[in-house]
């Protein structure tokens, strides 16, 4: 009997093909298998690096920075021989460290103010850094200094850092808002203040939120397939555009909302509940019940999302008059960086439906499977770790 119009085609006619069914299944296993491998190596949340950011503050006529330093580049040692220094050892060090302190940081660290360069003032220690734990030790102490007073006005800050430093990331804050950069291959970072500035710097880290947050690039590919059929057309774009839009004004009032002191939520409940709505939205795509997925939906899980956001956000200390312009550039910066990562979803799968596959259920499955196990994973650490 001849194949009815809109009916598969028998197992037999589909791996008379190139490649059999049985080996394009059990490469879309090692596709996804290499997906996970490499999910689970990521960290589970990266919504606050700052605390590892060299911290540049303009505040008064002075400048003072900290930032977490590895503590053999200022003379302490490991007494113990653990790779590590604990409080005890730190404190034991601090009178042979100090004399000397001022001087290491000048020969590592020069600071310019509009092109004249500070001279450093004073240096101190205050203990272990945060990347670190007092009970277990830490690589690397909190180092804190300021410089000699500043005349009038600041337009542009140089910083060349010497020092070795958990993250490249430095944030310079000042009276009027808050400026992020990253340190070059050189090891020297130049700001510019005023309003286009700090706009400029939370536009590339609402995109950073994004290119460095596993757990909503993760949500953004469960998204995507839950509108992705049989076939990758105009009308899974246009579906798609809209979740993510529903999406992206969910986290977007949350945010806002969050940062203003709106609503206040502790990150233990928001970090768990970001990644169980991974497990969620990958359940409905493996139960077939998300292909009728409502824009609502992804709007209220969006307003999860839009907590996550909020609390990095913050740490960063934004000033009042700089308060809706950084907000809208980071938000901007995180929608400009979701819509190309689901553009790049759509056509990878457009790809994969070409060239590996008839049915997209065998490869919204796979990869719908290997997100929730991923989600489900990173809620057990997430709620262990507040617990703990």
């Amino acid at each position: 009997m001849p194949p009815v119009a809109g009916d598969h085609p028998p197992v037999a006619e589909m791996a008379a093909g190139p490649v059999t069914v049985t080996g394009r299944r059990a490469l879309l296993v090692m596709l996804a298998l290499l997906a996970a491998s490499m999910m689970s190596a990521l960290p589970a949340a990266a919504h606050d690096s700052t605390t590892e950011s060299v911290v540049v503050e303009l505040d008064g006529e002075r400048v003072t920075v900290n930032a977490a330093v590895p503590f053999a580049e200022l003379g302490y040692q490991d007494t113990s021989g653990d790779g590590l220094i604990d409080l005890t050892e730190l404190r034991s060090q601090e009178g042979e460290v100090a004399p000397t302190l001022v001087e290491t940081v000048r020969e590592r660290v020069s600071l310019a103010v509009d092109g004249e360069e500070l001279e450093i003032a004073g240096a101190g220690v205050p203990g272990l850094s945060e990347v670190g734990s007092e009970d277990a030790g830490s690589a690397n102490v909190a180092l804190a200094f300021l410089t000699s007073p500043h005349d009038g006005d600041v337009a542009e800050v140089a910083l060349d850092w010497a020092f070795d430093a958990p993250t490249p990331e430095v944030v310079l804050s000042h009276p009027d808002g808050v400026v992020v950069g990253e340190l070059g291959e050189d090891d020297t970072v130049t700001f510019t203040l005023g309003t286009w500035a700090s706009m400029g710097s939370f536009f590339a880290l609402g995109i950073d939120h994004i290119r460095f947050g596993p757990d909503h690039l993760l949500f953004l590919l469960v998204l995507t397939l839950a509108v992705a059929g049989t076939t990758i057309d105009r009308a899974t774009a246009w579906s798609t555009v809209k979740l993510v839009t529903a999406f992206t004004v969910g986290h977007a009032i949350s945010l806002c909302l969050a940062y203003f002191d709106v609503i206040s939520i502790p990150a233990s409940v928001v970090e768990p509940a970001i990644a169980l709505s991974i497990v969620a939205a990958a359940v409905l795509v493996i139960g077939g019940r998300a292909d009728g997925a409502r824009p609502w939906i992804a709007g209220l899980i969006g307003m999860v999302h839009g907590l996550g956001f909020a609390s990095s956000l913050s740490s960063l200390g934004l000033a009042t008059s700089q308060r809706a312009p950084a907000l809208a550039a980071f938000n901007i910066g995180i929608d400009v960086a979701q819509t190309a990562v689901v553009l790049l979803i759509l056509g990878g799968l457009w790809l994969v439906s070409k060239v590996l596959v008839e049915r997209m259920a065998w490869v919204r499955i796979p990869l719908a499977a290997v997100a929730a196990l991923i989600g489900l994973a990173w809620t057990v650490e997430r709620v262990s770790g507040a617990v703990a």
